[in-house]
């Protein structure tokens, strides 16, 4: 009964428009304090617990960090490097776009920051060169979901800080399934600029101005070698023990912000100010999220529905790979509604106790988990890759799905192989 009182609360408070973080919190509060007579001493504290974690405080740094290379232009520098490279190669500026999405990744540890970060560049760039709005929409979003498996990731902060697991492993964990899914992108997009017939070698050779003179390619790499130093920093600076996590994403604030300020001079010092403002409109964002999933936890634990979940899986009889089938589907029908942070939020306390009692690795779960939060930020209606996309190519979000289309069977074929191969996510921790 009360689980169908607080749906029912929660439902009338989304149709006011209240943000889902508070509207979850409202509502478990409403079962908490009147059903279960719940002291607010126990509810303050269970809020309190919410977002006391050290591993927690790395998210605003991150977000910052993404957003000052995001704003900063940063993207240009790695694009015009990425060139070199890929320029006599059919489809090459999409493959090099799909290359500084995936270098962005090991920066931003944000599916949303990333895609914004090259988005704007990419768009112009690609669009002179006669692809398709829809295609370049598709690319650059679907290329900003890696910020989600390639650390530093968001995602895995917030698993690691609510189940409590080291997120240094699970940052471990992502660096094989985030690189074997950008490789089957890339392949992905070289076979679709074959198969359209875009940016051929031949027309490339013809045009002069996109073969570079070795002075030229020597001219972009130097331009470009302080933005390469930022994943060594941030991930050399984990692997190698100077810095936790949550210590190194303030290191990537303090050099990206030398980065623009100091060395490119993108970012005027003044503009600093509303930069960070805006980070920590984002953050708020999701502590809220983290409090109103907190206390929906909490009061489901009260009720006893969580354990009473575990018993009736558990009495179901199913084996780990079935239990896996059907979290996958779970999770994929949640993402079509919810954002990445609420559905961490509302099933993670509930799921990773049966996964465990099943004999499934926590850490290889929080990968499964973490790949269907990237499938739903592409995924209408609130796929939040595709609303930054829209919002960049002045296209519908419709058409920036279909831009998807191909790489949606990526991202299905990685998560099933992630899924019944373990190893692929555990090998560097084995």
């Amino acid at each position: 009964m009360e689980v169908l009182i607080f749906v029912a609360v929660l439902f009338l408070l989304l149709i006011t428009g209240l943000h889902i973080g508070v509207a979850l919190g409202v509502s478990a509060l409403t079962i908490l304090v009147i059903f279960q007579g719940t002291s607010l001493n126990v509810v303050a504290q269970q809020t309190f617990n919410s977002g006391n974690s050290y591993a927690l405080a790395a998210i605003p740094f991150f977000i910052l960090a993404g957003d000052l290379i995001m704003k900063g232009g940063l993207a240009k520098k790695i694009l015009e490097l990425t060139d070199i490279v890929t320029h006599k190669i059919q489809g090459g500026t999409a493959m090099g776009a799909m290359l500084v999405s995936v270098f962005f990744a090991a920066v931003s540890g944000s599916s949303v920051a990333s895609a914004a970060a090259v988005g704007k560049n990419l768009v112009q760039i690609m669009s002179e060169k006669g692809y398709p709005k829809k295609f370049v929409a598709g690319l650059v979003a679907t290329g900003g979901t890696l910020g989600l498996l390639i650390p530093p990731s968001l995602s895995f902060i917030l698993i690691g800080s609510m189940i409590g697991i080291p997120v240094i492993d699970l940052f471990t964990a992502g660096i094989v399934p985030g690189v074997m899914q950008a490789v089957m992108l890339l392949m992905m997009t070289w076979w679709i600029c074959r198969r359209k017939g875009w940016e051929m070698p031949a027309a490339i050779k013809a045009t002069r101005e996109t073969v570079r003179s070795r002075a030229s390619a020597l001219k972009s790499i130097g331009s470009a070698s302080g933005v390469l130093f930022l994943p060594f920093l941030i991930l050399g600076g984990i692997y190698l023990g100077f810095f936790t996590p949550t210590e190194v994403s303030a290191v990537a604030v303090i050099y990206a912000a030398f980065l623009s300020v100091i060395i490119y001079k993108s970012i005027k010092a003044k503009e600093l100010w509303g930069i960070s403002r805006d980070a920590l409109y984002q953050t708020g964002m999701i502590y809220l999220i983290l409090i109103g999933g907190g206390l929906t936890a909490y009061m489901l634990k009260v009720l006893g529905l969580t354990a009473q979940i575990v018993t009736v899986v558990g009495d179901w009889g199913l084996t780990g790979w079935q239990f896996l089938i059907i979290v996958n589907i779970l999770l994929l029908i949640i993402g079509l509604f919810l954002d990445g942070v609420t559905v961490i939020a509302l099933v993670a306390p509930i799921l990773f106790p049966i996964a465990t009692g099943l004999g499934i690795d926590p850490i290889h779960f929080a990968v499964i988990m973490t790949m269907n939060i990237e499938i739903a930020t592409l995924t209408p209606p609130v796929g939040l890759n595709l609303f930054v996309m829209s919002g960049l190519t002045n296209i519908s979000i419709q058409d920036v799905a279909k831009g998807v289309g191909p790489y949606y069977i990526v991202l299905f074929v990685s998560l099933i192989l992630v899924t019944y191969f373990p190893q692929i996510s555990l090998v560097l921790l084995n």
